[in-house]
């Protein structure tokens, strides 16, 4: 089975899109599903995940368009674990042969970030703020915030 890489050109992004940082513990699936709960939006799993083939590291991807308010929304995971191999020398009595787990980041600025929420073409501050609070309800959240670092390396992003 081939994996198709598709480059995204964040020079797409509108110029008002927010970027949004999750700290949480949920599988992705089950945060998009709390998230569209609590937000009233539908976001849906991507057939294609955002795929670096250099590293072999796959990222989930969410995505819904909001045709009433004119809104993008695209949620995805920061983090991948991705096989590797180990050397003989470093292999534990408990360990599953020679191969080790290592995880990867997607924005390597922000390693601490399990997933992102980007929202395209908000025209006000205050409604980011109701979004950022409704995801603070979130149980399983441990904090969301509004990531002033704007996409450095956007270029290197991965999305179908």
């Amino acid at each position: 089975m081939t994996l198709n890489n598709h480059r995204l050109n964040l020079n797409q992004f509108p110029e008002n899109y927010h970027l949004i940082a999750i700290h949480s513990d949920l599988d992705e699936f089950r945060l998009a599903f709390f998230l569209n709960k609590k937000l009233n939006i539908g976001l849906k799993r991507k057939i294609n995940d955002i795929y670096f083939a250099e590293q072999d590291a796959n990222y989930s991807q969410f995505e819904f368009l909001d045709d009433t308010k004119y809104l993008k929304w695209i949620f995805f995971s920061n983090k991948s674990l991705v096989s590797k191999k180990i050397s003989d020398e470093d292999l534990s009595l408990f360990g599953q042969g020679n191969i080790g787990l290592n995880e990867m980041n997607l924005l390597s600025q922000q390693k601490s970030v399990d997933y992102f929420l980007i929202i395209e073409n908000v025209a006000n501050k205050t409604y980011i703020n109701k979004v950022l609070k409704k995801i603070s309800e979130i149980s399983d959240v441990i904090t969301s915030f509004l990531s002033k670092n704007k996409l450095e390396n956007k270029e290197n992003l991965i999305f179908s």
